[in-house]
């Protein structure tokens, strides 16, 4: 509905506007009626209507002055200047504040009725034009936004930029719709940490910290942010002369989330600043060193805001501590189901980091964790047991790394993956061997009355012959031959029981050929007879 303002000094003149027309039906609401310039004003900036009916001559201001001051408060709203005809010249001079629409004294209905429609019809277009702009920019926005984040994912995902590559920035603004400039590159990661599951709930938590990062922006020449695992990392381009107002701006960013945060009591904030660069190229680099500087959290647990370039711990080859021989023999203790020493390999390779260095760095402590993850998936993948239920540990295990503060807290979790993991190998192991058994007893079953070697069984599960003997006495309790006149003997049994049918009639339909020889190996399996168990059970 849209909204009108009626001035004029006279009181008579405002109450017959207000009745010359059905202002409801015309979907316009009267929001007040002023007989000075100055009560005018006030109720305008009071009301914002879309419409304002004004005498050209009020007390106080008159309809220019009030024109004019209106349109200096920023207000859009369609003025009609009502005049007498000899103040219609005057009047006039209204055209260059935008006034289009004017009425003579004595008002006439029919008059009034077409200015307010062509006023009204003038409004809604304007209204669906903007509502039309609003939209377009907002696409615009959200288009330029993914283009700027898909810029940001490749890099943390190594795909499509290469740090010694020939890509400079502006080449990047072209493809990628960003507005890098010369200047600073630097990035920040701001992580959520929690002792509960991690779940999408937390996600409402996040969504606002991502509104908070924005207050970044407003000193960056370009910024650009994307989620990633718990938290949201920024990646700014500023002008060297805003470095101190852009630290500032991050402490004050830090305390506004820790206020959120600290309302729930599992969840901790870390802000990760990465290394300064004046190359577009060195991207990668800032952003990695924002993660690294989350990792000494572990190290420095007491500090919210860990700033990589202010810690120096000693450089590190993770091939020089992890060596092959370690790997395999980690490996050989995995492939004997061994959980304790496979469990142990890890223990080892911390205690000797922290024998060799107390200022061994917190990422080298994360990467031995990881490559002991890795070793063991990488097995998994080649002997075919990295399944559904190994991606789900794997996912679990990334989560509570992702969210752990303490090198204990890492380390059980670790040696828990790496308990579980065996396990699910024990497990899958025993799977294997036990389905082409599984296979084996239900073609026995349903072939039973027929001739079945022990090849023609090898080769249905594509097993050596002896290797499926061995396996099958050992789950079943029994050879597969003697398995197969269990069979026949249990499908004798009922047909004696249920059926009429001639005893050699029962042995050919359980596979004997000569009635006399499953007459034996019948009482062999029972203690009776075919006629005697017939009589006992029938």
């Amino acid at each position: 509905m849209l909204k009108v303002v009626i001035a004029d000094d006279e009181k008579m003149i405002c109450s017959l506007i207000s009745q010359l027309l059905d202002w409801k039906a015309l979907d316009i609401e009267i929001v007040g009626m002023a007989y000075t310039g100055i009560d005018a004003f006030e109720m305008i900036i009071t009301k914002e209507p879309d419409i304002v009916i004004s005498d050209i001559r009020m007390p106080g201001y008159d309809g220019l002055e009030l024109i004019k001051r209106i349109k200096e408060a920023g207000i859009e709203a369609e003025f009609v200047m009502i005049s007498g005809f000899k103040q219609f010249e005057y009047a006039q001079n209204a055209m260059k504040y935008g006034v289009k629409y004017y009425l003579l004294k004595p008002i006439e209905e029919e008059k009034l009725l077409e200015i307010i429609q062509e006023i009204k019809e003038t409004i809604q277009k304007k209204k669906a034009h903007d509502i039309y702009e609003k939209e377009l920019k907002l696409e615009v926005k959200e288009a330029r936004d993914k283009m700027k984040k898909r810029f940001l994912t490749s890099i943390l995902s190594q795909q499509n930029f290469e740090t010694e590559g020939t890509a400079d920035h502006q080449t990047i603004n072209t493809e990628y719709n960003t507005s890098f400039k010369e200047g600073i590159f630097q990035a920040v990661f701001v992580k959520l940490d929690t002792e509960k599951e991690v779940e999408d709930g937390n996600n409402s938590i996040i969504d606002k910290i991502e509104k908070k990062v924005t207050l970044l922006e407003e000193v960056c020449e370009e910024y650009i942010t994307t989620r990633v695992h718990s938290g949201i990392i920024v990646l700014m381009n500023y002008q060297v002369d805003q470095e101190v107002v852009i630290k500032q701006k991050i402490e004050e960013l830090y305390d506004d989330i820790k206020k959120d945060v600290d309302k729930f009591k599992e969840f901790f904030v870390f802000l990760g600043v990465g290394k300064k660069s004046n190359r577009f190229l060195d991207a990668r680099i800032c952003l990695q060193t924002a993660v690294d500087a989350i990792k000494y959290r572990i190290s420095i647990p007491t500090t919210g805001i860990i700033y990589y370039e202010s810690y120096k711990f000693a450089p590190y080859e993770i091939d020089k501590i992890i060596t092959p021989a370690k790997k395999q023999n980690y490996l050989s203790k995995i492939e004997a189901e061994d959980i304790d020493a496979a469990k142990d390999c890890l223990s080892t390779a911390i205690r000797e980091i922290r024998f060799d260095s107390k200022q061994y760095s917190p990422v080298l402590f994360f990467d031995i964790l990881i490559s002991y993850v890795e070793t063991l998936t990488d097995y998994c993948k080649k002997k075919n047991f990295y399944d559904e239920k190994y991606v789900e540990g794997l996912k679990q295990w990334n989560t509570k790394i992702d969210n752990g503060y303490s090198e204990k807290m890492l380390i059980d979790e670790t040696k828990n993956f790496i308990n579980f993991a065996v396990l699910h190998i024990i497990e899958e192991k025993k799977e294997k061997d036990i389905k082409p058994i599984r296979i084996v007893k239900k073609y026995i079953e349903e072939n039973f009355m027929q001739e079945i070697s022990l090849g023609q069984l090898a080769q249905l599960v594509d097993m050596n012959s002896s290797y499926l003997s061995s396996i099958f006495k050992k789950e079943t309790g029994m050879t597969y031959s003697e398995y197969l006149v269990c069979c026949r003997i249990e499908k004798a049994c009922k047909m004696l029981v249920e059926t009429n049918m001639s005893i050699n009639d029962v042995a050919l339909q359980s596979g004997y050929q000569d009635s006399r020889y499953f007459s034996k190996q019948f009482a062999k399996q029972i203690g009776l007879k075919p006629s005697e168990y017939r009589k006992l059970y029938s």
